[in-house]
């Protein structure tokens, strides 16, 4: 009998010792951050239009605020708004402003672009689907 809780007790107690060890020095993976090859600065040229727009460029930061740059014929300086951008799960990039400015959406393409999104979540399709592509021109 004595013998049985001898035993019983060694059993526990190296058992317990190996789980105290593997409590002391548990084994962490420290992933860094991936760069996110998404932030940077885009650029879409449109043709002339009523609105007078020539060009659109926005740049997503780390930080994950955006600069929108509108670019307007006759006018050297661009109109600047500022936003704030958040990606939802299902991989829409989601541009929002806190002024009285509509929140844009786009979606990531293979080749790094961005495609506007209509008001369905869905890229434009035909001429204007190949117009509302923004190029990534720098990195950030």
């Amino acid at each position: 009998m004595i013998f049985f809780f001898c035993t019983l007790f060694c059993v526990f107690s190296c058992k317990s010792r190996r789980l105290a060890e593997l409590l002391e020095t548990p084994e962490v993976l420290i992933e860094e951050k991936p760069e996110d090859p998404f932030l940077g600065v885009y650029i879409m040229d449109l043709p002339s239009s009523r609105s007078g727009i020539t060009s659109y460029s926005v740049e997503f930061k780390a930080d994950q605020t955006a600069r929108v740059l509108l670019f307007k014929e006759g006018r050297t300086e661009p109109e600047i708004s500022y936003g704030k951008w958040l990606i939802a799960k299902d991989g829409i990039i989601i541009l929002y402003f806190e002024q009285s400015v509509p929140s844009e959406f786009f979606i990531k393409n293979a080749d790094g672009s961005l495609s506007f999104l209509n008001a369905q979540r869905k890229p434009y399709s035909g001429e204007l689907g190949e117009l509302l592509i923004l190029r990534k021109i720098k990195k950030d």
